[in-house]
C-alpha cells in the first residue's frame, strides 16, 4: 500500500491536476472514438499519461503510476505504428476502465484514505492487449528493451545510488551534464514541478545539484525559477540522448537547454553557487530587522506579465473563496444593522445618509466581484454526461447522440455540485425509457440514431437546463392507470390534465418500467432529481408528446448565498420573497373576492383567476389584519403557476444572506431558508415553489 504524503500543498496540487487530466483525457478519447481517428490527439494523450505517471510515482501512489505507465506504453505503440488499432471501441473501453480505476483511487486520496486498489489485473489486461496488437501488426520499429515494474526506481534514492541501467557492465563512463529547463508561463507552483523533475531524474543519475537549492519551502525559489529557469548539474552514466529525451518529456515544459560539460566546469559552477549563497547569507539582516524593513516597504515590484493572458490567473482554494463569501455576508448584515439602528431612526442626518449610500454601493460591488469568482461554467458537468450516454448506448444496444448547447453558461459552484446527479438520472431515463432501438425508430419513420439535447440558458436570476429527447414520449393514460393502482390519485382520472399526470413519475417508488434493469425500474431515479433540486431552491418541469419525445427543464438559482428579497409583515413576524419571483403587488376590496367550487378564495386579474394564500392562516399567526382590503396581496409566480400571498404590509426590498433553517423548522412547508435582519430579527424566506404546492394541496 502506498504511503500517504504529508506535504499538503503538493497533495492538493496532485489531486487537482490529476483530476483535471483524467477528465480531459476522457473527453479526448470519446471525441476520438466518434471520429475514429487518434492522429490529431495521440501526442496529447501520451503526454497526459506521462504526466500522471510521473506525478503519481513522485507521490508514491504506485498502483496509479504503474497503471498509467501501462496505458502510456499502449499509446506509445499506437503512436509509432499507424493504423494498428482495428477495434477502436475495444481499446477505448479498456482505457476508460483504467481511467475509472484512477478516479476511484483519487477519490480515496481526497477523502484522506490510502489508495488501496490493486491494478495488477488491469495492467496485465492492457499488456495482453498490447501484445495482441504487436502480433497482428508486425513492425520493424526498433523498441528499447522494456524495464519491468520492479526495475523502475521512482522513489527518492540517496546520492550515488545510481539506477536506470542494471548491471555494472552495461553502464557507461561517468559523464557530466548541465540542464536548464523553463516551465510554461502561468503553470503555477514551479518549485513543486522542479522537485518532481529532480525526484524522477534520480533513477538516471549518480548525483544531482540544482539551482535554486531550496525548492520546497518559500516562494523565493518560484520567482527565481520563473526568471532564470531551473538549473541542474548532473553526474550520470546514461547517454546524453537518454537524458535529453527525459527532459523533453517534462510536463509544462517551455524550453530546455541541455549540454555535456567537463568535470572541472561542473566543479567551478558549484563553487560559484556556494560563493553566491554565502554572500547572500552574510548580507541577510537578522529576522527582526528583515520584518521591520518589510513593514516599511511601500512599493512591491510585481513580476512582469507575459502578455499572453494566462499569467493573469491564479489557483485559489474553494475554502478561501467560501470564507470570503461568508465575510461579505456578515458585512451585508452589519451594514443593515448600522443603517437601521433604532438610535438614529427619525433623525435627519444628510451626511450619514450619503455615506451609507456610498457604503452600500461598495459592498454591492464587492459582493458582485466575489460572486463572479465563485461562478463556474457548466461545461465540465455537461461533458461528463458524454460518458453516460456512451456507456448506456453500448449496453442497451441503442444508437444515441448527445448534443450540448450553452455549456459556457455559468452558475455558482455551490449550485453546480447539486445538479450532477439529477442530470445523470434524467439522461439515463431518456435513453432507457424514451429512445427506441434503431429498428423501431426506422419503422416509425425516424432517423435510426436517437438524439438527447442538453441545453443551458440564463434568464434573470435563474439558469434553465433542459434535457430533450426525440424518443417515444410519455403516455398520460398509462401513467394515470399505474398511479391509480398505487393509490396516488386524489381525484378522478378524467379530471387530470396531462401535465398533472406527468408529475406522478417524480413520486417516490413510481416507475413506468415493468421490469427492473441495471438502470431503471426501481422508482428511485426521478425522486432523487426533485430532492436534489429542492435542496438548492430549484424545480423541475416535464413536457411530453407521445411519439415525439420528452423535455425535462430544471430551473435553478444562479447563487444560494445572497438573495434580493421583498420583506413582508404578518403580525409580529417578517417574511421575505425572492424579488425574481414577484410579478406585482396590489390592494383590492373584499367584494372582488370570488370562490372556486371547493370554497377557496381567488381574485380575477386581467381575465385570469389567481388563488389567495393567507399567510397568517397558513402559519397560524396572530394579526389584526384579516380583511383583504386592510392588507396587501403579492402575486408570485413559479413556472406557469401563480399564487397571491396575503400579508399585513410590504416593508421594502433588502439584500439577505441566506442561512439554512434550524432542524425544528425542516418539516414546515413553504420555507426555503432564513436570514438575519439589521435590527437583529430573524426573517423567514418563503419558497415560491413550496407556496404553489401548498395552495394546490388545499
Amino acid at each position: 500500500m502506498a504511503t500517504m504524503i504529508v506535504n499538503e500543498p503538493m497533495l492538493e496540487m496532485y489531486i487537482f491536476e490529476t483530476g483535471q487530466l483524467l477528465d480531459r483525457l476522457e473527453n479526448i478519447l470519446m471525441n476520438s472514438e466518434d471520429r475514429r481517428d487518434l492522429d490529431p490527439t495521440i501526442s496529447e494523450i501520451f503526454r497526459v499519461m506521462h504526466t500522471i505517471k510521473g506525478n503519481s510515482m513522485m507521490m508514491m501512489f504506485e498502483d496509479i503510476g504503474i497503471l498509467a505507465h501501462a496505458v502510456e506504453d499502449l499509446f506509445d505503440y499506437v503512436r509509432k505504428v499507424k493504423d494498428s488499432v482495428k477495434d477502436f471501441s475495444a481499446m477505448v473501453d479498456l482505457v476508460l476502465e483504467a481511467l475509472d480505476f484512477m478516479k476511484k483511487e483519487l477519490q480515496k486520496i481526497e477523502a484522506g484514505h490510502s489508495p488501496d486498489g490493486k491494478a495488477t489485473d488491469l495492467v496485465e489486461t492492457i499488456h495482453d492487449y498490447l501484445d495482441s496488437l504487436k502480433f497482428v501488426n508486425p513492425t520493424v520499429v526498433k523498441e528499447p528493451v522494456p524495464k519491468t515494474v520492479n526495475d523502475q526506481k521512482y522513489y527518492v534514492q540517496p546520492s550515488g545510488a545510481g539506477g536506470g541501467v542494471s548491471g555494472a557492465d552495461e553502464k557507461q563512463k561517468l559523464q557530466f551534464y548541465q540542464a536548464i529547463i523553463k516551465f510554461d508561463e502561468g503553470c503555477e507552483m514551479e518549485n513543486v514541478r522542479a522537485y518532481s523533475v529532480v525526484h524522477n531524474l534520480k533513477a538516471l543519475t549518480e548525483t544531482i545539484e540544482h539551482i535554486p537549492q531550496n525548492i520546497v519551502d518559500g516562494d523565493e525559489s518560484i520567482a527565481e525559477i520563473q526568471k532564470n529557469g531551473f538549473e541542474m548539474l548532473i553526474q550520470s552514466r546514461e547517454s546524453a540522448g537518454t537524458l535529453k529525451t527525459f527532459f523533453e518529456s517534462v510536463a509544462f515544459l517551455r524550453e530546455v537547454s541541455f549540454k555535456t560539460i567537463e568535470e572541472v566546469t561542473l566543479i567551478e559552477r558549484l563553487e560559484e553557487v556556494e560563493e553566491t549563497v554565502a554572500t547572500v547569507k552574510s548580507n541577510t539582516p537578522p529576522k527582526k530587522e528583515r520584518e521591520s524593513n518589510k513593514a516599511k516597504d511601500i512599493e512591491v515590484e510585481a513580476p512582469a506579465s507575459s502578455g499572453k493572458g494566462i499569467g493573469n490567473f491564479i489557483n485559489v482554494g474553494v475554502n478561501k473563496v467560501d470564507a470570503l463569501m461568508d465575510l461579505i455576508g456578515e458585512l451585508v448584515v452589519s451594514e443593515s444593522m448600522v443603517s437601521n439602528n433604532p438610535d438614529i431612526q427619525g433623525m435627519v442626518l444628510n451626511n450619514l445618509e450619503k455615506s451609507s449610500r456610498q457604503h452600500r454601493m461598495i459592498i454591492k460591488e464587492l459582493q458582485d466581484v466575489i460572486m463572479s469568482i465563485r461562478m463556474v461554467p457548466l461545461e465540465l458537468t455537461f461533458q461528463k454526461m458524454n460518458r453516460i450516454v456512451r456507456d448506456m448506448s453500448k449496453k442497451m444496444e441503442k444508437d444515441v447522440r448527445l448534443d450540448i448547447v450553452g455549456a459556457d453558461t455559468e452558475v455558482d459552484k455551490s449550485v453546480i455540485e447539486h445538479i450532477g446527479d439529477p442530470l445523470m438520472h434524467i439522461i439515463r431515463n431518456s435513453i432507457d425509457h424514451g429512445i427506441e432501438t434503431a429498428e423501431d425508430r426506422i419503422d416509425q419513420g425516424k432517423q435510426p440514431q436517437g438524439t438527447v439535447l442538453l441545453e443551458a440558458r440564463q434568464s434573470g436570476g435563474f439558469v434553465y437546463i433542459s434535457i430533450k429527447d426525440d424518443g417515444k414520449g410519455l403516455d398520460p393514460e398509462y401513467i394515470l392507470d399505474k398511479a391509480e393502482r398505487q393509490g396516488l390519485l386524489v381525484k378522478p382520472k378524467k379530471d387530470y390534465l396531462d401535465k398533472e399526470a406527468f408529475q406522478f413519475i417524480f413520486a417516490p417508488g413510481f416507475s413506468t418500467k415493468e421490469t427492473i434493469t441495471e438502470y431503471s425500474g426501481r422508482g428511485v431515479g426521478l425522486d432523487v432529481v426533485t430532492r436534489n433540486l429542492q435542496t438548492i431552491g430549484g424545480v423541475v418541469t416535464l413536457d411530453s408528446q407521445p411519439g415525439q419525445g420528452s423535455e425535462f427543464t430544471f430551473k435553478i438559482p444562479l447563487s444560494l448565498a445572497i438573495l434580493e428579497g421583498m420583506l413582508m409583515q404578518v403580525g409580529t413576524s417578517t417574511f421575505a420573497v425572492p424579488i425574481t419571483s414577484i410579478r406585482e403587488s396590489l390592494s383590492v376590496g373584499d367584494q372582488e373576492i370570488i370562490r372556486d367550487p371547493s370554497g377557496n378564495e381567488m381574485i380575477m386579474i386581467r381575465g385570469q383567476a389567481h388563488p389567495i394564500l393567507r399567510l397568517h392562516q397558513t402559519y397560524d399567526l396572530v394579526t389584526p389584519v384579516k380583511s383583504i382590503h386592510e392588507g396587501i396581496l403579492i402575486l408570485i409566480e413559479n413556472e406557469e403557476d401563480s399564487v397571491l400571498l396575503f400579508a399585513d404590509a410590504i416593508l421594502g426590498e433588502q439584500q439577505l444572506v441566506v442561512k439554512p433553517l434550524p432542524k425544528y423548522l425542516d418539516s414546515v412547508n413553504g420555507l426555503g431558508g432564513c436570514a438575519l435582519l439589521g435590527d437583529g430579527k430573524i426573517c423567514l424566506i418563503l419558497d415560491p415553489s413550496g407556496m404553489v404546492q401548498m395552495e394546490r394541496g388545499r
